[in-house]
C-alpha cells in the first residue's frame, strides 16, 4: 500500500504539470490565431511544443506547389519571441524570421511541392521558456 500512496501524488503532480502546459499552449495558440487572417485556411495540424532555453522544436509538413502559405510563429503574449527556420528535405535553409526581426508570420509561395522541416526556438534574450506554437495555413 505504501507504493500506491507514493505513486498517486506523483501522478497528480505530473498531471497538473501536463495540464498547465496544455493550457499555456492553448492560450498561446489563441493569440497566434490573430495573424492567420480570413484569407488563409489552417492545414488542420497542431504544431506545439513546450521549450526551455536553447531547446529546438522540430515540426514536419508538406507544402504543395502552386499554393500560397502563411506560417505563424508565436510564444507568449509578446510577438517576436520565437525564431522559426524553414528547411527543405535536403536540409537547405529556405527562410528564417531571425533575419526579419523575428516577424511573427511570413507568407510563402511554392512553385513545386516540398517536404519541409520547421525548427522553432526561443529568442532567449526575450524569453527563456514557453510554448512554441506554429500555425500553417494556405490561401483561399
Amino acid at each position: 500500500m505504501k507504493n500506491f500512496t507514493l505513486i498517486l501524488p506523483l501522478f497528480a503532480v505530473l498531471s497538473l504539470i501536463a495540464g498547465s502546459a496544455t493550457a499555456q499552449c492553448d492560450s498561446t495558440a489563441h493569440y497566434a490565431q490573430k495573424y492567420m487572417t480570413s484569407n488563409f485556411i489552417s492545414d488542420g495540424q497542431s504544431y506545439r511544443s513546450l521549450i526551455y532555453d536553447d531547446q529546438v522544436a522540430e515540426f514536419y509538413t508538406t507544402f504543395y506547389g502552386g499554393a500560397n502559405y502563411r506560417v505563424v510563429s508565436f510564444s507568449g503574449l509578446e510577438k517576436e519571441q520565437l525564431i522559426f527556420s524553414l528547411y527543405d528535405q535536403d536540409d537547405n535553409l529556405l527562410f528564417t524570421n531571425e533575419n526579419h526581426n523575428n516577424s511573427p508570420y511570413w507568407d510563402f509561395e511554392f512553385k513545386s511541392t516540398i517536404s519541409a522541416r520547421i525548427e522553432a526556438r526561443l529568442d532567449v534574450a526575450k524569453q527563456t521558456s514557453g510554448c512554441a506554437v506554429l500555425l500553417v495555413g494556405f490561401e483561399r
